[in-house]
């Protein structure tokens, strides 16, 4: 009987001086925390506005062109400048004539028919009636209507060349009403809208042109600007 006690005391301690297995390997590898190294963004920069007549990603007149410039440039030797007066009627309620003009050409590619206007504006006219040359309109803005040709299979539409060639190249609008996708910077506007499903609308003002215009008129007729010029009529007036 003693004996079997002793057995069973020595199995005891035996038993609870083992010291613990040691874990598995694959235990070990699984239990280290996998680390994985952040994708790379690749962030592509946004289209930078035109800045006048723009073709084939070539700017082909600036802002403030003169008239006679780009209709050496136009392609369509049978396009003609067309001249009106676009009134505007001041705070004061002086009405003053803008002196604007325009050159109308066609433009076929292999995917679209497009109808471009070149706009112009007479900015010196503001301030003198005796500046009517053609020299003095500048270019201030391109409207342009588009339409798609067929392209065959898969067909082309106004909302691809919308998603791909306006969102994904310029971003998010600024503006947009429902109808037009609107972007600007200190340069340009830049609006576009989809017509139907083979037309769209763009237009494309310059806000340089535009700043030019209220600076005229603040010159010539703010309260300042009539002083100004009665003191210059004054110079030569005698009693």
């Amino acid at each position: 009987m003693l004996k079997h006690y002793t057995l069973l005391i020595f199995c005891f301690f035996w038993v609870t001086c083992t010291p613990p297995q040691a874990p598995e390997v694959i235990d070990v590898i699984n239990e280290i925390p996998v680390v994985t190294p952040p994708e790379k963004t690749v962030i592509i920069p946004l289209k930078t506005l035109p800045k006048g007549w723009v073709m084939n990603r070539e700017t082909l007149a600036g802002w403030k062109a003169s008239l006679p410039e780009v209709l050496g440039i136009v392609f369509d030797t049978a396009a003609s400048p067309e001249y009106w007066d676009d009134p505007i009627t001041l705070p004061s309620g002086i009405e003053l004539p803008l002196k604007r003009a325009k050159i109308t050409y066609h433009h076929r590619t292999r995917l679209t028919n497009e109808v471009v206007e070149l706009h112009f504006v007479n900015v010196d006219n503001i301030y003198s009636v005796t500046n009517y040359e053609l020299s003095h309109f500048e270019m201030n803005a391109v409207v342009k209507s588009v339409e798609i040709l067929d392209t065959g299979f898969p067909q082309l539409t106004a909302d691809d060349v919308l998603k791909h060639k306006v969102l994904m190249e310029y971003g998010t609008p600024k503006d947009f009403d429902g109808v037009w996708h609107r972007y600007e910077d200190k340069d340009s506007e830049f609006a576009v809208r989809v017509i139907d499903d083979r037309h769209l609308a763009v237009q494309v003002h310059s806000r340089l042109i535009e700043r030019k215009i209220k600076h005229a008129i603040q010159d010539v007729y703010s309260e300042e600007g009539i002083e100004l010029k009665k003191q210059q009529l004054m110079d030569g007036f005698e009693l």
